[in-house]
C-alpha cells in the first residue's frame, strides 16, 4: 500500500503533464511509497494520448479516471481520493511542478503533529519571467483558504468531511473541504519545506472579467462559515483593504460633488495607485488595477445580493 496517492485533476492542459510527471518522478520519496492519480475532466485537447503514453513509460505508478463530462475541479478531485487506498492524499494542479522534497516533506509535517492538514508552499515557476499582468500563485504562509494547488490531507479526514463540495461553483470549493474540517477541530499547518512550482501565464481580457465575477463566491463561503467574518476579513467586511479604499475613493468622488473635502476620501487609493516611475507602462498598468479592482468589487457585490450576505 502507497503512504500518499497524489491526485491532480487536468481539463485541457496535455502539454503540461509530462513536465508534472518528471517532478513526480524526481521525488525523494521512493516511488514505492507514492502513487498519482489523473482525473481527466472530460478534456477535448489531446490529454488523452497523452495520458495514455504516460501510463505506459512513467516511472511512478500512474492511474488515470475521465469524467464523461466537465463538471468541474471539486468532482474530479473526488473521483481521484476515493479512488486512492493510501492513508494520505496529497492534492496539486496540472499547472503545478512539485520540487522534489514535496512528499517527503509533506508526509514529515503530517506525521509529526497530531493534525490532518498541511498546506505547502507556492511560489511563481522562477525559470518563466513574470512580466505584466501575470497569472500565478504565490502561498507563503497558512491563508485560511486551503487551496488544492499544494496541500495533504489524511484520507480518514477526508472521508468524515465527505470530500469537496460538488455544488460549489469553482473558486471555493477547496475553501469549504477545509473550513468544514476546521469547524470539527481537525488541525492543520503549513510547511514551507513542501514546495511546488506555480506556472505563470498571460491570459487574455476574459480571463480577467471571469475571475472577477468569480469573486462573488466569497458570499458563498461567509455565508456557510460566518467565523469566516471574524478569522479571515478584514473589518469583518473586506477580502483586502485595497478594496475599502475602492468603495471609500468612488464615495469620496460622489460626495466631492457636493462637499469638497468630501473628496479626502480618495486619497488611500489614489496613493495606492500612484506609480513608483511616471513611466507609460506603468501608469497604464495602475489604471487598467483600478478598473480590475472595480470590477471585483463589482462581483461580489453581486454575490453578497444573492447569497443576502455582505462581504467586499
Amino acid at each position: 500500500m502507497p503512504k500518499v496517492s497524489v491526485v491532480v485533476p487536468t481539463f485541457e492542459r496535455a502539454a503540461r503533464l509530462p513536465g508534472l510527471i518528471a517532478a513526480l518522478e524526481a521525488q525523494s520519496l521512493p516511488c514505492d511509497d507514492f502513487d498519482v492519480i489523473i482525473v481527466d475532466d472530460a478534456s477535448r485537447d489531446g490529454t488523452a494520448g497523452v495520458l495514455e503514453h504516460l501510463v505506459a513509460t512513467a516511472g511512478v505508478k500512474l492511474r488515470v479516471l475521465r469524467n464523461d463530462r466537465n463538471r468541474g475541479p471539486g468532482v474530479a478531485r473526488n473521483a481521484g481520493w476515493r479512488a486512492s487506498d493510501a492513508p494520505v492524499v496529497a492534492f496539486t494542479d496540472d499547472d503545478c511542478t512539485p520540487a522534489p522534497q514535496w512528499l517527503e516533506a509533506g508526509l514529515a509535517a503530517l506525521n509529526g503533529a497530531p493534525i490532518g492538514i498541511v498546506q505547502g508552499k507556492t511560489i511563481p515557476d522562477p525559470t518563466v519571467a513574470l512580466g505584466r499582468w501575470a497569472v500565478t500563485q504565490t502561498i507563503e504562509s497558512f491563508t485560511d483558504r486551503y487551496e488544492t494547488c499544494n496541500i495533504f490531507y489524511r484520507t480518514d479526514v477526508l472521508r468524515v468531511v465527505g470530500g469537496f463540495d460538488e455544488n460549489m461553483p469553482f473558486f471555493g470549493e477547496d475553501t469549504v473541504l477545509g473550513w468544514t474540517a476546521r469547524r470539527m477541530g481537525i488541525g492543520s499547518v503549513f510547511e514551507g519545506r513542501a514546495l511546488v512550482y506555480h506556472a505563470v501565464s498571460h491570459p487574455g481580457v476574459d480571463y480577467f472579467r471571469r475571475w472577477a465575477v468569480q469573486h462573488g463566491n466569497w458570499a458563498i463561503l461567509v455565508r456557510r462559515f460566518p467565523e469566516m467574518r471574524r478569522e479571515v476579513l478584514w473589518l469583518r467586511l473586506f477580502t483586502k483593504r485595497r478594496h475599502a479604499a475602492l468603495i471609500a475613493a468612488a464615495g469620496g468622488i460622489a460626495g466631492g460633488v457636493f462637499w469638497r473635502p468630501a473628496l479626502a476620501l480618495a486619497i488611500p487609493y489614489a496613493m495606492y495607485l500612484f506609480p513608483r516611475r511616471l513611466q507609460r507602462d506603468e501608469v497604464v498598468d495602475r489604471l487598467l488595477g483600478a478598473v480590475f479592482d472595480s470590477a471585483v468589487v463589482a462581483g461580489m457585490l453581486r454575490g453578497s445580493a444573492r447569497e443576502h450576505t455582505l462581504v467586499l
